[in-house]
């Protein structure tokens, strides 16, 4: 997607770091209200809830799969055009064989600008089992700005990062739910798909015990185009904001080819 004078040059992101209640959707989606609204005063153009956001983790998703858009899609788009937000929210989504574990974009006039299922089902966790994967990598506009979508698991695989590089993708959200014993994995996996794609790369991870015992630290963080940390959070609950310079990034990636050097022609099964 080429660049146009027009498109802006900051983009200002917003990183909710919630605790997670455990399969109860309207206690969390009546909860993100408050969020939202400390996200619109901070100024953000665009906020980011973690991995499933409404549940939590569950290996048991058929009680809380629906369409998309639905319910979840629908509330999550009040919040936006209330705001004047693009917002990023993660929910079961009904499917056969198996649920699919989706990311979704609503923009401020209310609509559903994207939707992304999970490629990589977490195996490690038996997520597989109970989830179906996605088949696909879309890349969609935030205000003109070329973004994709991937969802925790999916950030240990560079294909897919790539492949929404090749397609001009600028900004990647990554809504995790994310545990503290591998959180040094997330941050340098973060750090890695921003630097190798010359791209913005947004992490957002829960805080938090899960209903299973695991913990989960936050470290939730902005990288820009060169992996640096622009904006990152702790352990407790509430926003990590910052401001992603698109300018930095275009001009980074028109000095420094990086993705017009590839050899795709020894390696074309990727």
């Amino acid at each position: 997607m080429p660049y146009h004078p027009a498109m802006p040059t900051t983009l200002r992101v917003a990183l909710i770091q919630q605790d997670t209640l455990w399969q109860d959707q309207a206690a969390n989606l009546a909860r993100a209200r408050g969020f939202v609204e400390e996200a619109a005063r901070a100024g953000a153009r665009v906020a980011v809830f973690p991995e499933l956001f409404t549940v939590g983790f569950t290996m048991a998703p058929e009680p809380f799969a629906e369409p998309i858009p639905g319910s979840t899609v629908a509330a999550v788009a009040t919040l936006s055009r209330e705001f004047d937000l693009y917002l990023v929210g993660s929910m079961v989504e009904a499917h056969a064989p198996h649920p699919r574990n989706a990311a979704f974009v609503t923009a401020p006039d209310g609509s559903l600008l994207a939707v992304y299922r999970k490629l990589h089902p977490f195996s490690y966790g038996e997520e597989h089992l109970h989830y179906s994967g996605g088949t696909a990598c879309p890349v969609f506009e935030v205000d003109g700005i070329p973004c994709g979508l991937q969802i925790c698991y999916d950030l240990r695989f560079p294909e897919p990062f790539r492949a929404l590089a090749a397609k001009g993708a600028e900004v990647v959200f990554v809504p995790a739910n994310w545990p503290a014993r591998r959180i040094a994995a997330w941050s340098t996996l973060l750090a890695a798909r921003a630097i190798e794609n010359q791209a913005a790369v947004c992490g957002v991870n829960r805080v938090g015990r899960d209903a299973m015992g695991l913990d989960y630290p936050g470290c939730s963080a902005l990288h820009n185009c060169f992996g640096d940390v622009i904006a990152a959070g702790g352990a407790s609950e509430g926003l990590v904001v910052g401001d992603l310079d698109l300018d930095q990034l275009r001009a980074w990636r028109e000095r420094f080819p990086v993705l017009k050097d590839r050899r795709a022609d020894v390696y074309p099964q990727l």
